[in-house]
């Protein structure tokens, strides 16, 4: 009989998934939040081929062995999604996988000369900044980015074997603009002059800047250009590097939509809508990754529910849903309400229908109501959101 193990769906939930044995592994799905041995033995056959590099395998799949398998994913042209599911197991199966060194492999918390090597090519091309040191740290890992973005790589600032290559054979150097908003410039926080007057006045002009003009590039102007990326189909990462500042310029872009409420209240009309049409479907079974009738987990329910009801897009994970929409004090029906589960920050969400309730698709109990000051839930309440 196969046992039973918990996992941590993309909402921060658990769910019942059974465990898998050696001779199934080609046949297996291992993904973010899984516990049991089987995740000790994909850590093994990753650490085999050089890819999982952070000492002693565990029977937990967290960030380093997500991380892990994207890189092998990456080396091996599959889709890095960072979950091990039938072609990323045949693959590292199969003898035709690719390994890689340890020294090929760089990331933050690395140490040595290939480090300082590094350093000195991003440095060539202008990505990288000061004193080459034989650390990675945050600089490195930045300079990487920059680096990646401007190359067509995957940003994930790990300096693995095709950012290396790139960096040696050819890749495209930093730009040495000065104060204009080029194409090629790359913008971020903390920097300060006429190039971020110029951004936070374009995003002032499509909506999404409120603040005053001021030419520092801080927190308020990472969260605008978060937000017009969002609704521009952009890499979301509040830095304006090539493809936000052309699509800025563009006529095309998307003009943030003016409220037509102070922000104070929900629209009733909208919220009872939203209300309604989310228990229509109450029972259905909780699904990890369902976005639909058949099974939803709770950012699965919430995207359905939205967009259905009133039309709104949400996007796809509790973590990044939390980044948008406005905050408030006090939650109304229709209104958002987040918790922090497994992980640091919102990895569960459920609708507030009123009356300390929320409805939301449980782990254990599909989609259903439940109160806030259940115990388990009220330790973990970060707090409401507003989206109407």
């Amino acid at each position: 009989m196969k046992k039973l193990i918990y996992s941590l769906a993309l909402c921060g939930s658990l769910t019942v998934v059974p465990t898998i044995s050696e001779a199934a592994l080609g046949d297996a799905t291992l993904h973010p939040g899984t516990s049991n041995s089987d995740v000790k033995e994909l850590q093994q056959k990753l650490k085999n081929k050089g890819y999982f590099t952070y000492g002693t395998t565990t029977n937990y799949y967290g960030s380093i062995t997500t991380s892990a398998v994207k890189s092998f994913q990456r080396a091996n042209g599959l889709s890095a999604d960072g979950i091990a599911g039938p072609s990323t197991f045949n693959k590292l199966l199969g003898s035709g996988s690719s390994s890689i060194s340890s020294s090929s492999l760089l990331r933050v918390g690395s140490t040595g000369p290939n480090v300082q090597s590094l350093q000195q090519q991003l440095k060539n091309k202008g990505y990288f900044k000061g004193t080459t040191t034989q650390y990675f740290g945050s600089i490195t890992k930045n300079a990487v980015m920059a680096f990646q973005r401007a190359n067509g790589l995957s940003v994930d600032g790990i300096a693995g074997p095709a950012t290396l290559s790139k960096l040696k054979n050819g890749g495209s150097s930093a730009s040495t603009g000065g104060s204009s908003s080029s194409s090629s410039t790359i913008l971020r926080q903390g920097m300060k002059g006429s190039a971020v007057s110029s951004l936070q006045q374009k995003l002032k002009n499509k909506g999404y800047f409120s603040a005053g003009v001021t030419g520092y590039f801080g927190s308020i102007t990472t969260s605008a250009v978060k937000s017009f990326q969002r609704a521009n189909g952009l890499l979301v990462d509040g830095e304006a590097g090539p493809d936000t500042l052309n699509k800025l310029n563009s006529s095309s872009s998307s003009s943030s939509k003016p409220s037509t409420s102070t922000g104070s209240s929900t629209s009733s009309s909208s919220a009872s809508k939203v209300i309604s049409y989310g228990k229509r479907f109450m029972g259905t079974p909780y699904v990890w990754g369902g976005a639909a009738p058949g099974g939803f987990d709770c950012s699965g329910y919430l995207n359905y529910v939205y967009r259905n009801a009133v039309g709104v897009s949400l996007p796809r994970t509790v973590a990044s849903i939390y980044q948008t929409g406005t905050r408030v004090s006090s939650p109304q029906p229709g209104d958002i309400v987040f918790f922090e589960t497994y992980q640091p920050g919102a990895s569960h969400a459920g609708i507030y229908i009123g009356n300390g309730q929320f409805m939301h698709a449980g782990s254990s109990t599909g989609v259903t109501i439940t109160s806030l000051s259940n115990s388990y839930w009220s330790k973990r309440y970060l707090g409401a959101k507003r989206y109407l």
